[in-house]
């Protein structure tokens, strides 16, 4: 099965990673006082500095902890039962019963740029020249607003009820969407799993 990495998490990782390994190098170098004599300050003490040092360095860690599942965990992926939807700390499962019309669409027509507002234009300016797909739903497995909680504003549209998935190759995601989509609505598939379509942390 071909995991399709989400490019907006992708982005988001990237802008993690240099304030994460900034913080890591500014802490370790508020540790160097108390291991050369030469840099200690009168007016902080060298174990005050390390304090801050480490509380520096754990938060660094997390920015890299982030920007790595960011890029390497977040996903869209067609099981042969269940559209799996896959974020750093969050997985949603669903039918492909519930999807209707599968589309491509230029992500400027969804995203216009002079709409892009906060942390969303950085992430999404670099994704305009591309390509979307837009799932559009008969019903979601939760409520729509949690899952623009949960997740990025960005991965729904905001013409229609649907997700949208900027990948690197829109066009095998939207021929395995609509092959499985077929399949279930052939009866082909087998059902068991889709007793329950919905969110999974």
């Amino acid at each position: 099965m071909n995991r399709h990495p989400l490019l907006v998490y992708r982005m988001l990782g990237r802008r993690y990673r240099p304030p994460g390994v900034l913080l890591i190098l500014m802490g370790l170098l508020l540790f160097l006082p108390s291991f050369i004599v030469e840099l200690e300050n009168e007016a902080v003490e060298p174990a005050a500095l390390a304090r801050l040092g480490g509380v520096l360095v754990l938060v660094g860690l997390a920015f890299m902890l982030f920007a790595a599942l960011a890029i390497r965990r977040a996903y869209v992926v067609c099981t042969p039962d269940l559209l799996v939807i896959r974020t750093p700390f969050y997985r949603t499962v669903v039918s492909y019963r519930r999807v209707g019309q599968i589309l491509s669409v230029p992500a400027w027509q969804l995203f216009p740029r002079e709409d892009l507002k906060g942390m969303s234009r950085p992430l999404v300016t670099p994704l305009l020249g591309m390509t979307a797909v837009e799932v559009q739903m008969r019903g979601w497995p939760v409520p729509k607003r949690w899952l623009q909680v949960m997740l990025s504003r960005t991965m729904f549209s905001p013409r229609a009820d649907a997700w949208v998935f900027v990948v690197p190759n829109y066009s095998v995601l939207m021929r395995e969407i609509e092959h499985h989509r077929q399949l279930k609505l052939a009866g082909v598939a087998d059902d068991g799993p889709e007793m329950y379509d919905g969110p999974f942390a």
